[in-house]
């Protein structure tokens, strides 16, 4: 009886951390999404452009930030070198005669305490941060804060999009997911709040902007402001940041290895989050994030007790090869993948399974404590 409930409840929890909880938020969006007042405002602003070793790249960063259509007066552009070893800082003191504040520290002392450094420097309501990787689109600032009329907004977070790759096979995998992810995003948004948000583009109000431990930005900064405030994080699909995918399998695997490793390392700093009552977004949080990093050892209890049913029950041979095919074909794609091929029928096999790899990577990475925090490009230089 144990091996049906284990077998049962790992397919339960699979289907409904993929398929069941995408839908149904969005169904709940539908019917009791809570629309917030948007506005062509323009309230002061600091475009903060943390960067550590990016002298091939922040110069059109920074020209970019320039071109920007926002109010020169209300727009206070800083670049903060984390005491890089290059001429990160150098080439952007050049831009100082455009109104482009430098901040450079001797010393590498990691994104977050960058950030807490450069806070007090910020002359602008609303704090807006973007990688030195990312550009933005020309209105990408406007899109970002016209959430900020409605006085619930604590926090906007834009649009993150992939360009794909010549030769990366990497590309179509990333550019897939992110678009499945931007569709629940868009969905918690409207009920409440997506989140986290993206390192390439987002914004908080000043005010409500949390000190940071080791527990990195994008992720922590937007859900501390729900748990602290209950100010709404929204999502800005117009507020589009581009940046390149990633350059290669390995590249992206250690991305989302990454990102799930921060995930791990804040779920104890958050707990109040997923308080029913006490948390507006506890259902999604629980859902999209917490009962994600179960899945992939409930794939491999779903396998074991496919297994055992099957020497018992002959009706469960059936699942367990069907369970061995998937992870064959999968396998096959991930051949496919690796020889800069892509197969329609195969490819999403392979990239489900090869995110279940990264989740199952960051378990074993998150108890050792043996991880850097950011600053480890997994792409191209930005194009």
């Amino acid at each position: 009886m144990a091996w049906y409930l284990v077998f049962w409840a790992g397919l339960l929890l699979v289907v409904y951390v993929y398929a069941g909880y995408p839908l149904l938020v969005w169904l709940a969006a539908r019917l009791r999404g809570r629309p917030i007042a948007v506005a062509e405002v323009t309230p002061p602003v600091t475009l903060v452009i943390p960067a550590y070793n990016q002298e091939r790249c922040i110069a059109r960063k920074i020209e970019n930030a320039l071109q920007l259509d926002y109010p020169s007066q209300c727009l206070q552009i800083l670049v903060v070198s984390d005491g890089s070893d290059d001429a990160t800082a150098s080439v952007a003191r050049k831009y100082q005669c455009q109104s482009v504040e430098v901040l450079a520290f001797a010393q590498h002392r990691g994104k977050e305490e960058l950030l807490n450094r450069a806070l007090p420097l910020a002359r602008g309501e609303m704090v807006a941060v973007s990688d030195a990787g990312a550009l933005l689109s020309r209105d990408a600032l406007r899109h970002l804060l016209r959430p900020f009329a409605d006085a619930q907004v604590g926090g906007v977070t834009g649009a993150r999009y992939c360009l794909p790759q010549a030769g990366s096979v990497a590309s179509r995998g990333e550019g897939i997911y992110w678009r499945y992810e931007s569709w629940i995003k868009g969905a918690e948004s409207r009920l409440h709040s997506c989140l986290g948000g993206h390192g390439q583009l987002y914004a908080i109000r000043k005010s409500l902007f949390p000190r940071l431990g080791n527990s990195g930005d994008d992720f922590f900064v937007p859900m501390k402001v729900i748990a602290d405030s209950g100010r709404r994080i929204v999502y800005a699909p117009a507020a589009q940041a581009r940046i390149p995918a990633a350059a290669s399998l390995r590249g992206e695997l250690e991305r989302k290895v990454r990102a799930h490793v921060a995930l791990l390392r804040n779920i104890p700093l958050l707990w109040r989050l997923m308080v029913p009552g006490r948390s507006p977004v506890w259902w999604q949080y629980l859902s999209h994030h917490v009962l994600r990093m179960l899945v992939p050892p409930a794939l491999l209890i779903m396998l074991l007790s496919a297994v055992a049913l099957a020497l018992q029950d002959p009706g469960y041979v059936n699942l367990l090869l069907a369970q061995l095919v998937f992870y064959s074909l999968a396998g096959l794609g991930a051949v496919l993948a690796g020889r800069g091929k892509t197969s329609p029928a195969l490819y999403p096999l392979f990239y489900f399974t090869f995110a279940q790899l990264a989740l199952l990577l960051a378990w074993i990475r998150w108890p050792t404590r043996r991880y850097r925090h950011g600053w480890q490009p997994t792409e191209r230089s930005v194009v």
